[in-house]
C-alpha cells in the first residue's frame, strides 16, 4: 500500500530497530478539537508553495538556517573503538549549570491549534559569557530541550521527545556558536531511549561549520572521536535510559556550527525543490504538482505526477507506480533517496524518457511534514506514527495516509 519505496526504507529500519509502540490516545476523545481549532493554509501564490506553519505553542526564531549543498570525496568514516573510551554519568542540573532550556512544548497531551511562525520568541534561557557555548535548536526540523555546563569543555545534553508524547527520543539537529577552536569539547546526549545503536557500530554524529563552508565549499561531514552508546545512570518511569558521547575540537574560533543525526532535509527544502521544477520550462510539461491535502497544522502534502503526454489514443493506458517517502520525519535518508529518484525519472536520459512513456508516476514526497518541521522522530501531530495509520478510516486525523490510500484505490 505504501509503495515499493517506502516498503524499501521501512524494511531497512526495521531490522535495526525495534517495533514502535505508541502511547494509549483516546483519539475519539481527544481530536475532535482539531477540526475547530487548527488554522490550515489556504492554496499557495503562485511561485510560491507554501508557507511553514507551526504548532502555536512552539518558539521560533526568525533566521532561515541554510546548508550548502556538497557531495564528500570519499565515504563516510566510521568510528573504530579503541576500548579507553569515557561513559560520563548522567548529572543532575544541580550539579552542573543549565545555560539552555528550550521551551515546553509537551505540556500539552495534544495537539491544538498552529499559526506560520510559532510564538514569537522570548529570551531562551542561556547563557553567553566567556567561554560557554551558545546552544540554539528553535528552527526548522531543530532538536534539543536542554543543555547543562558540567565543566569548562564538557556539556550533558536533552532531547525533545516526539510532540504529545513522553518517547522517540533519536532525532537531534542544533546550532553551537561561540566556539573556540582546538579545545577538545565533550558532548553528551543522555535521554536516549533504544537499547540497539549504530554508534555502536560506527556511526559518528554530523558536523556543519559555517567558516568551513564559506571559506573551503566543505558541507555536512561525519566527525566526533571518543564515542560511546551506553546505558546510563538515568532512570525515568522504570525505563532505562541510554547516552551517545564523543568529543570534537572545532576547527575555527567564534564559529556557528551544527550537529545532527543524519543529513537534514526539511519541509522549507522540499518546497524550494518544488518551485525549482514548476519554474523549469522542460519539467513542468511531463511533471505537474498538485496539492493531495493539508496536515493537522495546515502544510500542504504535495503529489506529483510524473508522465509523459500521450502520443496518440492507444498510448492512454499506463501502469502507475506509487513512490511516497518521510512518513518517520527523523528519517532524512528517505528524502535524499527520494530526491535521487525525482532528478533521475524528471532527467533527459533515454531511459528517463522510457519511463515516462511507460509509467505514470504518482509521488507524494513528504508524508509527515508536521513532524518534520517541529523535529520529530516518528510521529505526527497526533502524537501516533503514521506508517501504522493505513488502515484507519478517520481522515481529519492522518489526513496524509489517508488521501494517499484513496489516491491508490483511484
Amino acid at each position: 500500500m505504501r509503495g515499493f519505496f517506502h516498503f524499501l526504507t521501512d524494511s531497512v529500519y526495521a531490522d535495526m530497530f525495534p517495533r514502535a509502540k505508541e502511547l494509549p490516545l483516546d483519539l475519539e476523545t481527544v481530536v475532535p478539537h482539531l477540526p475547530e481549532l487548527q488554522n490550515p493554509c489556504v492554496s499557495p501564490p503562485a511561485g510560491q508553495f507554501s508557507q511553514v506553519y507551526w504548532p502555536n505553542q512552539l518558539e521560533v526564531i526568525s533566521d532561515r538556517i541554510e546548508h550548502i549543498d556538497w557531495i564528500p570525496s570519499s565515504p563516510e568514516p566510521l568510528y573504530t573503538p579503541t576500548g579507553l573510551e569515557m561513559r560520563p554519568s548522567y548529572q543532575p542540573p544541580d550539579k552542573g549549570t543549565v545555560i539552555y532550556l528550550g521551551e515546553v512544548a509537551n505540556t500539552e497531551s495534544y495537539f491544538m491549534y498552529s499559526q506560520m511562525r510559532g510564538l514569537c520568541p522570548h529570551q531562551v534561557f542561556h547563557q553567553e559569557v566567556g567561554n560557554t557555548l551558545v546552544f540554539e535548536a528553535r528552527f526548522e526540523s531543530g532538536n534539543l530541550q536542554k543543555v547543562v555546563k558540567v565543566n569548562e569543555f564538557e556539556y550533558q545534553l536533552t532531547l525533545r521527545t516526539d510532540l504529545y508524547t513522553s518517547r522517540h527520543v533519536q532525532w537531534f539537529y542544533f546550532q553551537v556558536s561561540n566556539t573556540q577552536a582546538g579545545m577538545p569539547y565533550r558532548f553528551t546526549i543522555v535521554n536516549f531511549t533504544k537499547r540497539k545503536s549504530l554508534y555502536r557500530h560506527g556511526l559518528r554524529p554530523l558536523l556543519y561549520s559555517e567558516a568551513d563552508a564559506k571559506k573551503y565549499n566543505i558541507g555536512w561531514r561525519r566527525t566526533g572521536s571518543e564515542i560511546k552508546y551506553y546505558r546510563n545512570n538515568m532512570n525515568e518511569g522504570g525505563r532505562p535510559h541510554f547516552s551517545l558521547t564523543w568529543t570534537f575540537q572545532f576547527p575555527h574560533d567564534r564559529d556557528t556550527c551544527y550537529f545532527a543525526h543524519c543529513y537534514p532535509y526539511t519541509y522549507s527544502n522540499l518546497q524550494e525543490y518544488l518551485t525549482d521544477i514548476s519554474k523549469d520550462p522542460r519539467k513542468s510539461k511531463f511533471c505537474k504538482i498538485h496539492i493531495l491535502c493539508h496536515s493537522l497544522a495546515g502544510n500542504i502534502v504535495n503529489v506529483l505526477t510524473i508522465t509523459n503526454p500521450p502520443r496518440g489514443d492507444e498510448d492512454t493506458k499506463r501502469k502507475a507506480v506509487i513512490l511516497t517517502a518521510r512518513v518517520h520525519p527523523g528519517e532524512t535518508n528517505s528524502s535524499w533517496i527520494m530526491k535521487g529518484i525525482l532528478d533521475y525519472i524528471l532527467g533527459n536520459s533515454g531511459k528517463a524518457h522510457q519511463l515516462r512513456d511507460t509509467f505514470v508516476f504518482k509521488v507524494v514526497p513528504m508524508l509527515n511534514p508536521d513532524g518534520v518541521i517541529v523535529g520529530n522522530h516518528r510521529c505526527s501531530l497526533t502524537g501516533h506514527d503514521l506508517n501504522r495509520k493505513y488502515k484507519s478510516k478517520v481522515r481529519k486525523y492522518y489526513p496524509s495516509v489517508w488521501y494517499t490510500r484513496n489516491m491508490i484505490r483511484r
